[in-house]
């Protein structure tokens, strides 16, 4: 759990579409999606919070199967956009 916390304090940048164009010019291809609580512990039930993990590439260990999205998806362009303040989403540091 304490990877839960470091993730979710490291992420301090809310998503937008200009993150994401950032990303995709520095490399990056992919996110991990990560759910936290309010108190930073991942839960898919019952989130406070979305956070997003910068990756150049898929883990290719089927032990490290998580869920990931593409950064040029039209999901994260709607998170990035969305006005909905119910489930705030970050992006990690990259």
């Amino acid at each position: 759990m304490r990877k839960a916390v470091s993730e979710g304090r490291a992420a301090t940048s809310r998503l937008s579409i200009e993150i994401l164009e950032r990303l995709q010019a520095k490399g990056y291809s992919f996110v991990q999606v990560k759910w936290l609580t309010p108190d930073n512990h991942y839960d898919f039930v019952v989130p406070d919070s979305i956070v997003l993990i910068p990756m150049r590439d898929l883990p290719t260990d089927p032990a490290r199967k998580d869920v990931y999205e593409p950064v040029d998806s039209d999901l994260l362009r709607q998170w990035a956009q969305s006005k909905n303040n119910t489930i705030q989403v970050y992006i990690s540091k990259t």
